[in-house]
């Protein structure tokens, strides 16, 4: 009598399926949480206090966050020479006239975790960019 398994068989799929569609759905930051993440990411410098962070967002699913704060983290413990070299890009990006290659390397710098070096520079790209013509204004 294999017939009556066959749909006993089709709803535990279908059950496995919803607790898995449930489980795999991001979380939510709070409102709290958010806050206090932005406010690590652009302005604290204790690296264990952002890894400390970093752990509990980890705790919490937040892997994305957490990531970016471990990112953080390791970029204020470069050496000298790779942070020095990371400013004179910094500086490159803020005399380059072309808002494509601005926003390349704010998207470098933020994908390294460097937020507020990323936001500067998509600020000065925007700049770049006429409201009217939505293209780059010509070099001064």
């Amino acid at each position: 009598m294999p017939f009556p398994l066959i749909p006993a068989a089709v709803v535990a799929l279908a059950g496995a399926g919803v607790y898995v569609h449930k489980k795999r759905k991001p979380k939510k930051m709070s409102a709290e949480q958010e806050k206090i993440y932005s406010a690590a990411l652009k302005t604290l410098k204790d690296t264990a206090k952002l890894r400390g962070l970093a752990d509990t967002y980890q705790k919490e699913g937040f892997k994305h966050e957490a990531d970016m704060l471990r990112k953080r983290a390791a970029l204020r413990e470069l050496p000298p020479e790779t942070k020095k070299a990371r400013k004179a890009a910094f500086k490159a990006g803020l005399q380059s006239k072309d808002p494509v290659k601005v926003n390349r390397l704010a998207e470098m710098f933020h994908k390294e975790g460097a937020v507020g070096v990323a936001d500067k520079l998509r600020q000065y790209a925007k700049g770049l960019i006429t409201p009217t013509q939505g293209q780059a204004a010509p070099p001064k």
